[in-house]
């Protein structure tokens, strides 16, 4: 199907929910950007008996790589037709494409596909029930003793039970996603400690498949318990105020004039799903 730069995209959905958008961009457009790539990149040449940006484009493309010119041209192209393409299909991503590839000849058209997907759905079923009981059972000398939970126990008896009864499918691409945030963090972490990722593997007996594979498991967890705390608060009709997100952000001591919508949102959200967590742990819920 065409879109608004000429350019055609096919949609393909996998079983998973992972999108994958097939992108020909036709050779018109491409030889368009192309020159406004080579322009951009001749600005910042400097070569002996020319002006700093007044490189003739023939001698400028003599020193500019292939490769270099061929990056800035995807840069100028991807992002319009990128959207053109979302538009057209109309959906709603949650992650940044990652862009593969397929094909991109000299004077053909280009063809590259951009891989995402779009909110999971989830089931979270009667939650009311199974995120209910609040005592625990712990062994003293030989009997066992009903002791009331504390508030962490309870928490972690609520949130390991969401996880368990929730329902979700989640992309590939999301819990990709994630996992590379997690290796980022560990990589800090490592980093801050003086240790290599090798040190730190050998230190805990994991190869980089096993961290990996842990890691998986974890953002399959996490995302689908933010999901489905995000459902209960939708069903609980829960909300946040700006009064309540602005408040937090003045206690973090960020300048309130830097922050974005998106972080704004973001705040939101985690301040709905405490509210939800909350109210879950209240008696007057449980069955």
């Amino acid at each position: 199907m065409a879109s608004k730069t000429n350019s055609k995209s096919v949609l393909a959905r996998e079983d998973d929910g992972t999108i994958q958008l097939t992108l020909t961009i036709p050779a018109q457009l491409v030889q368009a950007k192309k020159e406004e790539a080579l322009k951009s990149l001749a600005g910042k040449l400097e070569i002996p008996g020319f002006r700093k940006g007044k490189v003739p484009a023939d001698i400028a493309e003599k020193r500019i790589g292939k490769d270099d010119l061929y990056n800035e041209t995807l840069q100028k192209l991807l992002p319009e037709t990128y959207a053109a393409a979302v538009e057209e299909h109309k959906l709603r991503p949650v992650l940044a494409p990652r862009f593969e590839i397929v094909s991109i000849d000299e004077e053909n058209d280009w063809t590259i596909r951009a891989v995402t997907c779009e909110m999971p759905q989830v089931e979270v079923g009667d939650y009311k029930k199974y995120v209910g009981g609040t005592k625990i059972w712990t062994p003293t000398q030989g009997k066992t003793e009903n002791k009331e939970a504390s508030r962490e126990d309870k928490e972690q008896k609520v949130l390991e039970s969401i996880i368990a009864n929730a329902k979700a499918t989640i992309s590939k691409a999301l819990i990709e996603e994630e996992i590379n945030h997690k290796l980022s963090l560990l990589l800090d972490q490592t980093q801050k400690l003086g240790l290599t990722v090798e040190q730190y593997l050998a230190s805990t007996g994991k190869t980089i498949e096993s961290l990996r594979a842990d890691l998986a498991q974890q953002a399959q967890e996490a995302i689908k318990l933010e999901l489905a705390l995000n459902q209960i608060a939708n069903e609980e009709k829960i909300s946040v105020s700006d009064e309540e997100v602005t408040q937090v952000i003045k206690t973090s001591d960020k300048d309130q004039q830097n922050v974005s919508d998106s972080q704004r949102a973001m705040v939101a959200g985690v301040l709905k799903r405490r509210k939800a967590l909350d109210k879950l742990l209240k008696p007057n819920l449980m069955p």
